[in-house]
């Protein structure tokens, strides 16, 4: 089985200050404990941007408990890691997008929406998204990126006429998201 998870953002402190009515101090394990209770070994984890904000002794060791394969889309806060770092972590790392099929459809993940409301940053790279989707004839954009926020904006997909889910942790109660929970009908 497939699951999805973003913006999982370990060790990011400041994240708490940004987010402070979904994100407390020991965030990160909820997610680890989330994730161990939920994968097997036959599983695959896409973790859709945002994996870490730095990546401290003894998280590597944390992390090889999850089971499953593991597999990295790239988001904002992943650029500043070495990929051999990053390969420590997970199998396969793609710097922008994956194609996938589930259940017969063709699925985008990518940690930018195609159209974010809340930010007039990263405006190129949410039209490439939307040029992806076209392009590969994508039935549905998994993403994250936008973050929770008290206006109930998940994002602005729907603007360009996208199908998606955001798979960030503070929408999915810090679990993961499986293949058949995603909206394909």
């Amino acid at each position: 089985m497939n699951y999805f998870i973003a913006d999982c953002h370990f060790f990011h402190s400041n994240i708490l200050k940004l987010n402070p009515l979904k994100r407390r101090k020991g965030f990160e394990d909820v997610i680890l404990e989330n994730l161990r209770a939920v994968l097997t070994e036959d599983d695959a984890l896409y973790v859709i941007g945002d994996f870490a904000w730095k990546l401290p002794e003894g998280f590597l060791e944390k992390w090889s408990f999850i089971p499953g394969r593991k597999f990295l889309i790239k988001g904002n806060h992943d650029w500043w890691f070495r990929e051999e770092e990053l390969y420590l972590f997970f199998e396969e790392v793609y710097d922008f997008s994956y194609l996938l099929e589930v259940r017969g459809k063709r699925v985008l993940l990518c940690h930018f929406p195609s159209k974010d409301l809340r930010t007039y940053r990263y405006t190129e790279l949410q039209e490439r998204v939307t040029r992806e989707l076209k392009e590969n004839n994508c039935s549905l954009l998994v993403h994250g990126h936008v973050h929770w926020n008290p206006y109930g904006v998940f994002c602005g997909c729907h603007l360009n006429c996208v199908k998606c889910i955001n798979v960030n942790v503070e929408f999915t109660g810090f679990r993961p998201v499986s293949e058949e929970e995603l909206p394909l009908w």
